[in-house]
């Protein structure tokens, strides 16, 4: 399994490419989670905004995690977005079990 944690600008950008990823069943789930504040370098100065935190999960292999990365870049409303591949190590039975079943 993989998760991918994704900074958006707000709630629906990040339903926007949640949606479309499911539709395009290159992820089994998503989680939009609000309320992060964000400081960061940003054309010579230090900027901070509000953003949401999209957290997306998938089934690691093939070249799942490419057309996953080049559809968010594709969809997200920021010029550098952040999107961040990170392994599991372990997951549940049932749980990955579901999630292969998704993405099918």
């Amino acid at each position: 399994m993989q998760i991918y944690y994704i900074p958006c600008p707000d709630k629906e950008s990040a339903e926007n490419i949640a949606r479309t990823l499911l539709q395009e069943k290159l992820i089994g789930c998503a989680n939009i989670i609000p309320g992060m504040s964000s400081m960061y370098w940003w054309e010579g100065k230090i900027e901070s905004s509000q953003e949401v935190v999209l957290i997306l999960k998938t089934i690691k292999g093939r070249d799942a995690g490419k057309n996953l990365q080049s559809r968010v870049q594709e969809l997200h409303p920021y010029d550098v977005p952040c999107v961040m591949a990170l392994n599991v190590a372990s997951i549940n039975d049932s749980f990955k079990n579901w999630l292969e079943q998704s993405l099918k």
